[in-house]
């Protein structure tokens, strides 16, 4: 096995980018998988729960790593930069009041495979909400996500066409 603290930066980050891009490859067609395989399963609370899990175990991980606070929405949105969603995706945080920012995925890279796959869109909005679920309360337990669309929704008047999905992340 090679040690990965000897490997230059630039070789480390493209080696790491790829297992990610492997790894998320592989959870959309074990998804399909289960649909196809435990259609009982598929989509039920529990299976729901795997998402909002592992959203929780991505945010807990980045405290570990980061060790940034996680008191106010700076913070949350700090950790946000460092997420799955900010390696794969184009996301946009706009801090809306001090207690409250959106965020929006541009051009979404899951949405670009289900059409590539003769899909009209990836119906992520349940998983996407119990995956940011997971991923703030970890962060911080007044946290709260609110879907304002996902892929086959209306989306509001004046969002940009290439917004694939928008949520509201807010501290009570």
């Amino acid at each position: 096995m090679p040690d990965i603290r000897t490997l230059d930066k630039d070789t480390l980050c493209g080696v790491m980018l790829q297992q990610m891009y492997s790894l998320n490859y592989m959870w959309l067609r074990l998804e399909f998988y289960i649909a196809e395989k435990a259609p009982r399963d598929y989509r039920t609370d529990e299976y729901y729960q795997l998402y909002e899990d592992y959203g929780s175990q991505e945010a807990g991980r980045l405290t570990r790593t980061l060790g940034l606070p996680k008191q106010d929405m700076k913070d949350l949105s700090e950790y946000l930069r460092h997420s799955h969603w900010a390696i794969f995706e184009n996301i946009e945080i706009s801090e809306l009041t001090p207690t409250s920012f959106r965020m929006r995925t541009l051009d979404c890279t899951a949405q670009k495979a289900a059409r590539k796959w003769g899909m009209e869109h990836y119906d992520c909005g349940a998983g996407g909400l119990r995956v940011r679920t997971g991923f703030f309360k970890e962060l911080n337990s007044k946290a709260r996500v609110q879907r304002v669309f996902a892929p086959g929704e209306h989306r509001p008047e004046g969002t940009p066409a290439n917004a694939s999905c928008e949520w509201l992340i807010s501290l009570e």
